[in-house]
């Protein structure tokens, strides 16, 4: 019976006096979980017990890495550069090489205007014949003088004998006169000689202005401390340089990698042990090397100025120590020459085996 027919029909029972009948209550079906089939219930436990699985071992990986291995990405690639500059003032008369070429230890780089040089060089060769004229008649005097002394020694000697050998044959004037005569020959040899190692001396310093002004001369040739390569050039036909002026970057070929690890990692390091680099300009290649040796004190001990945890209030920071890593890579590998000082490399540390 309808919803509609129902109420009708009590209407017209109240009215015609009769008594209500019960009201009549409809339940939704219940509807029955469908099950799902067994096989389908199988697979999502193998897949759970395999999800857990890989958990499990990847944790276990995870944690066998973290005990055998150290890593840092806070490291660089280091290298001797050398700031290459000229002893002497002058003007730039000669460049011989470019930006990044590659050059030998002694290879002439640039050559300074050495004219000025040549005329001090003559001068100082010219002093050094004098000088050397000088020491020639130093030692002729000296000659003269020891020969004038070996006369004066005879003539008193002569004087000597017939003063107290024959009585009467000399006077005491004379014998004084011959005295006097032996004494200012000594006198005259020891002032030759003398003058003599002045001279001497002074050849000595002429020689040695020509050595100096020979080296000045020489140091016009602006040549290359190492091998390497040329970097940041800022020298040009014409430029009027100054001693210490730089000129020219000289970057070494043998490379280094310096790795910060942190003090916390570095209680198991030890120099010897294997290392493995990534590079981030060459991600797709793998590089080893090896741990060569630790720094004596950390970074921040090296800096300009180095904090001082006396002063102030106190904040514990952990410190980095610089470790060098010895690069693995042959010279006929495509990649020497490619890692150069300043990029930036992944470097991990085996440190148990």
């Amino acid at each position: 019976m309808n919803a509609p027919e129902l109420s009708l029909s009590a209407n017209a029972s109240r009215t015609a006096g009769l008594a209500e009948p019960e009201t009549v209550e409809f339940h939704p079906p219940v509807t029955r979980p469908v099950r799902r089939p067994r096989r389908q219930r199988w697979l999502w436990g193998v897949g759970a017990a395999v999800v857990f699985a890989a958990v499990v071992v990847g944790g276990w990986q995870w944690w066998l890495h973290a005990r055998c291995w150290v890593e840092t990405d806070n490291a660089t690639v280091s290298g001797e550069i050398h700031q290459v500059s000229t002893r002497v003032a002058g003007t730039v008369s000669e460049v011989l090489v470019q930006e990044n070429q590659t050059v030998t230890a002694g290879e002439v780089l640039a050559r300074l205007d050495r004219q000025d040089f040549a005329v001090v060089c003559e001068q100082a060769q010219a002093a050094q014949a004098q000088a050397d004229a000088q020491v020639v008649q130093a030692g002729a005097q000296v000659a003269l003088a020891a020969a004038t002394l070996q006369h004066a020694q005879l003539g008193f000697d002569r004087a000597d004998r017939l003063l107290h050998q024959s009585a009467g044959a000399i006077s005491q004037q004379e014998f004084d006169d011959a005295k006097a005569t032996l004494d200012a020959a000594k006198a005259s040899l020891n002032a030759a000689r003398a003058a003599e190692v002045a001279a001497r001396a002074q050849l000595r310093v002429a020689a040695a202005n020509v050595h100096q002004s020979e080296l000045q001369q020489s140091y016009t040739q602006i040549t290359a401390p190492s091998a390497g390569r040329i970097g940041r050039k800022n020298i040009e036909v014409g430029n009027r340089v100054q001693p210490g002026q730089a000129l020219l970057a000289l970057v070494d070929p043998e490379i280094w990698v310096t790795a910060n690890f942190k003090e916390t990692q570095l209680a198991h390091m030890r120099p010897g042990q294997p290392v493995e680099l990534a590079f981030d300009a060459f991600p797709a290649r793998a590089f080893t090397g090896v741990v060569e040796s630790l720094s004596p004190a950390s970074g921040a001990k090296f800096a300009l100025l180095p904090p001082d945890n006396a002063t102030g209030n106190f904040t514990k920071i952990v410190q980095r120590v610089p470790v060098r890593v010895t690069l693995n890579l042959r010279p006929d590998d495509e990649f020497a020459g490619r890692i150069v000082p300043g990029m930036s490399a992944l470097v991990r540390v085996r440190i148990r085996d």
